[in-house]
């Protein structure tokens, strides 16, 4: 009797299971669709997205750069948008999803903001994007000395305002950009030519906007081809000029001569009152820079002397010593 009603009890319990699984079943073919897919999602709660997965992007640079007009746009992928954009929480107006702005104070960020809405929906979504703020290059100058003086080695700085900062890079000349020397250079100019022109150029590290300052130096050079120009022979009661030239850079100063009797500069006027058989012009040129000298002579004969002087020789010295102290020019 007892495993009679526990057969019945058993066979209840089952088809109660199969009836709670038929209705299970009914229950989940309920919540699908007539096509038998899964229905769409509801809102993302995400504010960069709208429902369906627009996304909103801010195109444009990640940083911008000091005095420098700069643009971003501002993208959600929907033809029926509007958009509002910011820059550091001041709202742009009219712009549409294009921001065109300058920094003009120095700030070591910005942040700009884009929302979108779509009309359609009346869905909004906003992001943001941080851009670096660089300042230069500007400002370049080179410092060094004015004169170089040749087989020696001199060097020179260059210095230029950048943030958050610069490489540097030099040519000599036409010759090739030397690079990896930092803002300090080493040169040993060439003896032959006058000038060497040195041109730094200074390049922002992040943004490669670069600028260059240029610097003609002057080699010192000489003296060099020191020569005395006037007659090789004069006649007596006649004046007559020398002029000593030289190449010099910078420019060379001068010593003049008279059979010994000396006098500053480059020009020597002379007129002989007494008959002599020559006498000899002295030059010496000096670099005011270097103080490098160079001297040359010139032999200069007197027409018409036979040799046979009419006076004593210390007479005769002492005649050219006072027509050249009565007749000399000075030019400096």
């Amino acid at each position: 009797m007892d495993q009679t009603c526990t057969s019945k009890q058993n066979r209840r319990l089952s088809n109660l299971s199969g009836l709670l699984l038929l209705l299970l079943l009914a229950g989940l073919q309920s919540v699908l669709s007539s096509d038998g897919e899964q229905p769409e999602q509801g809102d993302s709660d995400d504010n960069t997205t709208f429902s369906g997965g627009v996304n909103v992007t801010i195109i444009g640079p990640d940083y911008v750069t000091l005095g420098v007009p700069s643009t971003v746009e501002c993208d959600a992928g929907c033809p029926g948008c509007l958009y509002s954009m910011s820059l550091d929480g001041q709202t742009a107006q009219g712009q549409g999803n294009v921001l065109a702005f300058t920094v003009n104070e120095w700030v070591g960020a910005v942040v700009v903001s884009c929302t979108a809405t779509d009309e359609d929906t009346e869905q909004t979504a906003t992001t943001t994007k941080k851009l670096q703020v660089l300042d230069g290059p500007a400002n370049i100058s080179i410092a060094g000395a004015d004169l170089m003086n040749p087989t020696l080695s001199h060097t020179y700085s260059c210095h230029a305002h950048c943030r958050p900062s610069c490489s540097y890079t030099w040519r000599s000349d036409h010759g090739p950009w030397i690079g990896g020397q930092g803002n300090v250079i080493s040169i040993v100019p060439q003896e032959m030519n006058n000038s060497t022109v040195l041109t730094c150029k200074a390049t922002n590290t992040v943004s490669g906007l670069f600028i260059a300052a240029t610097r003609r130096i002057t080699v010192i050079t000489g003296p060099s081809k020191v020569q005395i120009e006037g007659p090789d022979i004069v006649e007596i009661a006649q004046k007559y000029k020398f002029m000593c030239s030289a190449e010099c850079l910078p420019s060379c100063r001068y010593l003049s001569s008279v059979d010994g009797q000396t006098v500053r500069g480059n020009v020597i006027e002379i007129r002989l009152d007494h008959p002599l058989k020559s006498f000899t012009l002295k030059c010496e040129a000096q670099n005011t820079a270097s103080r490098r000298t160079a001297t040359v002579l010139k032999s200069v004969q007197v027409k018409g002397s036979n040799g046979n002087l009419s006076v004593r020789p210390e007479e005769t010295s002492a005649l050219l010593l006072l027509a050249s102290m009565m007749t000399v020019a000075l030019s400096l």
